[in-house]
C-alpha cells in the first residue's frame, strides 16, 4: 500500500521520487522536477530518502506596489478618459486611496475633462489641483472611496 508523498523507486531503474498522484493502478512520481508515470505494481519503497530541506524548491512572488499615478499628457480627451477609467478601476481593485493624475498645464482641456470625469465618478470622494511641489495646476490629486 502506497500513499501520497511517500518516497518510492521504480523497480529496475534509478528513478526515485515522491508520489504526487495515485489513480487506480497508476502513480505519478515527482523526479527531477518532472512527473513520471508508472504502474503501482512497478514501484517499491525506497530507503534512500533525501534530506527534505534540500530537496524542495521555494517560489516567492514579489509584486510591486499598486501604481498610484497616471500620465495622460499629450493624449486626446477620449484616449485620456479611457486610460483614466481603467486606471481608477485598477486603483480601486488594489485598495489605493489617493491617486495622482498628470494632465499637464497647456490649455487646460485635459484638466477640465478629468475634473468633469472625477465629479461624475461614484468612486471618487473628492479631488483637488496639485500643490506647488506636486505639479501645481498640471496635476490633479483624487481621493477614492
Amino acid at each position: 500500500m502506497f500513499y501520497l508523498g511517500e518516497y518510492v523507486k521504480i523497480k529496475g531503474t534509478n528513478i526515485e521520487g515522491y508520489i504526487k498522484n495515485i489513480s487506480n493502478k497508476n502513480v505519478s512520481i515527482l523526479y527531477n522536477d518532472k512527473l513520471v508515470k508508472s504502474s503501482i505494481d512497478n514501484i517499491e519503497k525506497s530507503n534512500n530518502i533525501p534530506n527534505k530541506e534540500t530537496n524542495f524548491k521555494v517560489n516567492v512572488n514579489i509584486s510591486s506596489p499598486p501604481i498610484d499615478e497616471i500620465m495622460i499628457r499629450h493624449l486626446t480627451v477620449d484616449e485620456a478618459l479611457l486610460s483614466l477609467d481603467k486606471f481608477i478601476d485598477n486603483a480601486i481593485c488594489n485598495n489605493v486611496k489617493i491617486v495622482k493624475i498628470i494632465h499637464g498645464k497647456n490649455g487646460g482641456i485635459l484638466r477640465k475633462a478629468v475634473h468633469k470625469y472625477l465629479n461624475e465618478s461614484p468612486y471618487v470622494k473628492e479631488h483637488r489641483l496639485g500643490g506647488y511641489y506636486e505639479g501645481s495646476y498640471g496635476v490633479t490629486i483624487a481621493f477614492l472611496k
